[in-house]
């Protein structure tokens, strides 16, 4: 056994904060903790500590604090969350939960679930918590409404009308989808309403995989969802939570129907199950994020590879992978690749993807020799919290700054060269990304030091998401019940 480091961690038993160790035991990362009351606890990170080493050198990311803090510092990280003066980055996510109320009854879900009414949040409930999103997060403002599932509420409508009144920049839906699918005219209003995009649940290409987690048959209404918001523009996120003995065998197919259903679908954001909330107690179907991203290298025939993914531009190294791709009728173009080094901002990707495809694309070297000399060559791919879409490109430099649309569209680019690049990455990209969300076993306070993913409770605070969902091995919240 090989220390590595040192970790500020939870007891499983009774949450409060303990020590732990990070070691390495053949091959693999480990975490292994004691509590004085109830004994030691260990799990497992990452099965190989090359790639896990691998991926905390490759992470480098300039961080933004809080506008201000809205909480004192009194017992401590985890315990004074909302945010604390401690905290280290702003909020790239707001989760604004309009109703615990739900139309499924999941295994494996975080949240609560009732079919109480009274106990949703009023609509100035709601435009307070969008009123602290303004006050204390950066420019541009991006929130996530969530739930229970938001679409049992009729006024869901009025919601993202007020969100937008006040000024957030971008709203996106987390749902089930089975209303959308159902309901013509609420998904029109909702439309309407201003939704930039919708976060639809989606853990499989085959009913026999609904029926494991849900009991019931939802790949058609699924596919209705993506077909709607293909219809009116709106972009789809598909989010599949992935477990051992449910879905890995089949995160292959799901970015297969991804790519298959580009534009419309933008990108794939892999959850693997973490044990808060309402869990089975069995743990054996843990997902590491090397894991998957292995299954998705093999389910792919190597046309997206382990290598392909980097650490997400979010709060720690360990806690998220993202590759950024190309579809066309070949196949996947990856624009990422861990060999390429450190991405410290969406700006930096453009640069590296172009050294990345040189040479793989027709016509480049060409046009790599008669490029001129303007400052107007470089690429930047702007973004304003975590990734956000590839048609946000601007043509950068000293003498100007002007929309790629704009700069294309006064001439027709020529075949096969690095215009016709930039022409289908408009609407041909997908990103695939994962995010690890901790649960009371693997949890790292300095991972969640770090988080840029909050959630606003209705008292106006910001909750970091793994701690608002911390759940004791017995079932006790470290925040949401009391939040």
């Amino acid at each position: 056994m090989e220390q590595i480091g040192t970790v500020r961690s939870l007891c499983p038993e009774c949450l409060k904060s303990i020590e732990g160790i990070k070691y390495v035991e053949n091959g693999g990362v480990y975490i292994k903790k004691e509590c004085p009351e109830h004994g030691n606890f260990t799990s497992l990170v990452s099965k190989d500590v090359n790639h896990y080493l691998q991926m905390r050198d490759c992470f480098d990311v300039d961080r933004a604090k809080a506008r201000e803090p809205l909480t004192g510092t009194e017992r401590g990280c985890p315990f004074d969350c909302g945010l604390c003066p401690s905290h280290k980055q702003d909020t790239c996510l707001a989760v604004v939960e309009v109703t615990d109320r739900c139309n499924m009854k999941c295994t494996y879900c975080f949240a609560n679930s009732s079919m109480d009414a009274s106990l949703d949040p009023d609509m100035e409930t709601i435009r307070g918590m969008f009123e602290t999103v303004k006050k204390c997060q950066n420019s541009p403002t991006c929130i996530q409404i969530s739930g229970g599932e938001p679409t049992l509420r009729d006024d869901l409508p009025e919601i993202i009308r007020i969100g937008k009144e006040i000024g957030i920049n971008h709203i996106e839906l987390n749902t089930n989808g089975i209303r959308i699918a159902k309901d013509q005219d609420y998904f029109d209003k909702i439309a309407s309403a201003g939704v930039d995009a919708i976060y639809l649940g989606f853990d499989g290409v085959s009913d026999k995989i609904y029926q494991q987690r849900t009991g019931r048959n939802l790949i058609d209404i699924k596919t209705e969802v993506i077909n709607r918001c293909a219809k009116a523009g709106i972009g789809v996120v598909l989010v599949p939570l992935v477990a051992k003995n449910y879905n890995l065998h089949e995160v292959g197919s799901i970015i297969d129907f991804a790519a298959s259903r580009v534009p419309a679908v933008r990108g794939v954001h892999f959850q693997p199950v973490f044990y808060s909330g309402r869990s089975p107690k069995e743990m054996e179907n843990r997902v590491t994020i090397l894991e998957l991203l292995e299954a998705i290298e093999e389910q792919t025939d190597g046309g997206l590879k382990v290598t392909n993914f980097t650490p997400s531009l979010m709060p720690h190294a360990h806690c998220g992978a993202t590759c950024l791709t190309l579809v066309d009728e070949h196949g996947f173009l990856p624009l990422t690749n861990i060999s390429l080094g450190a991405v410290k901002s969406a700006s930096d990707v453009a640069s590296k993807t172009k050294k990345s495809i040189m040479g793989r694309w027709k016509g480049l070297e060409k046009e790599k020799e008669e490029e001129p000399k303007s400052a107007c060559g470089d690429l930047l791919v702007k973004s304003s919290c975590c990734e956000k879409p590839l048609n946000d490109i601007t043509v950068k430099g000293s003498c100007c700054e002007k929309p790629l649309t704009d700069v294309l569209g006064k001439s027709k680019p020529s075949l096969g060269g690095w215009a016709d690049f930039i022409e289908m990455s408009k609407n041909n990209y997908l990103t695939i990304s994962t995010m690890a969300f901790q649960d009371v076993w693997s949890y790292e306070q300095d991972r969640v030091e770090n988080c840029c993913i909050h959630v606003v409770t209705q008292d106006g605070r910001f909750i970091p998401f793994c701690n608002y969902n911390m759940t004791s091995c017995n079932g006790d919240f470290l925040y949401r019940n009391a939040a």
